[in-house]
């Protein structure tokens, strides 16, 4: 008996063991934005997988040892033909598999590092990850850029991942529709954000492929451009510190109630990921919304009413 006791605790032990291993990476990142320096202690962890979404050219031209290329497609065409939209969740899966992601694994995502629109592209990776239910996820903070820069190892072997078996516990909270939207706009419970340029949202410019100028009706003005350092004294693009963007976000009026429902949008869901980022993830922020057919969907449907040549902040006051 005194035997097959040892045996019986040994066995727990082990197994206790096994699963601190698997879950040592994840306690090791302390948020939703981790170093180079943490990553480059944690390269052969078990249970990490390093996605680089930079074009295929700079991958193979050089990357971290380990990170897997996965460019995409996180954006494309959906069946009402609305570019740059979520691909079907089906997809998303098995490519995220084919990346090497299982339902245990703690992702670490990367981009080229130099502007926040590069930024934005590990942001739209960490906001699908959350509609497909997976929270163990950050982006490494300056992306390549800040990783070359400290000259730590590179590589251009291409990593083959190991296929994971991922599979999604959708959480449809995270994502807003054009109908949604249309039932929200005058609303004063949903706060919506535009994540684009200053002169977009003021109706003055506007990308050639967008039908019409201007902004969702009372929407506040927070361009993704302004949340990163990203070409700042040739600084890598470093998230701003939290309580800068604290005040960023009290600046352009969004509510300290962390429970307020915010909408954000862009030209294609891009930038507007960024934003999600920084209020769901740095701020903390519990009822944020990507709308992701964002100004490109919007502007194709006459009854969605379009501001231009003011300012959404003012209009909130009226």
């Amino acid at each position: 008996m005194k035997c097959n006791n040892v045996k019986r605790i040994l066995g727990i032990v082990l197994a206790l063991c096994f699963l601190v291993g698997l879950s040592s990476v994840t306690r090791a990142a302390t948020g939703p934005i981790v170093s180079t320096k943490w990553l480059s202690k944690n390269l052969h962890k078990k249970g990490l997988v390093i996605l680089d979404v930079r074009t295929f050219e700079k991958y193979e031209k050089s990357h971290i040892p380990g990170a897997v290329k996965a460019f995409g497609p996180w954006q494309t065409m959906n069946e009402k033909f609305v570019g740059f939209m979520m691909p079907p969740v089906y997809r998303l899966v098995e490519m995220l598999r084919s990346y090497g992601v299982s339902n245990d694994s703690f992702v670490v995502v990367y981009d080229h590092g130099m502007t926040s629109q590069d930024t934005a592209k590990s942001a739209r990776v960490i906001w699908t990850l959350h509609f497909l239910g997976h929270t163990k996820c950050a982006i490494l903070d300056g992306g390549f850029n800040a990783w070359d820069q400290a000259e730590l190892p590179e590589t251009k072997k291409p990593t083959i991942p190991v296929r994971g078996d991922f599979s999604a516990s959708i959480v449809a909270s995270k994502v807003i529709t054009l109908d949604d939207v249309k039932k929200r706009l005058g609303s004063h419970k949903t706060i919506f954000v535009d994540a684009r340029d200053p002169m977009e949202h003021f109706g003055h410019e506007k990308k050639a492929h967008i039908p019409r100028y201007g902004h969702l009706p009372g929407s506040l003005l927070m361009p993704a451009d302004a949340l990163t350092i990203g070409g700042q004294n040739f600084s890598p693009a470093f998230l701003r510190k939290a309580d800068e963007l604290s005040q960023l976000a009290r600046g352009v009026g969004i509510p300290t109630n962390k429970n307020v429902e915010i909408v954000v949008y862009s030209n294609h869901g891009l930038q507007a990921a960024l934003v999600y980022f920084v209020l769901n993830d740095v701020l903390g922020y519990k009822n944020v919304r990507l709308f992701d057919g964002s100004i490109l969907e919007a502007a194709k449907a006459k009854d969605v009413p379009m501001n231009m040549y003011s300012w959404g902040w003012t209009e909130c006051k009226k």
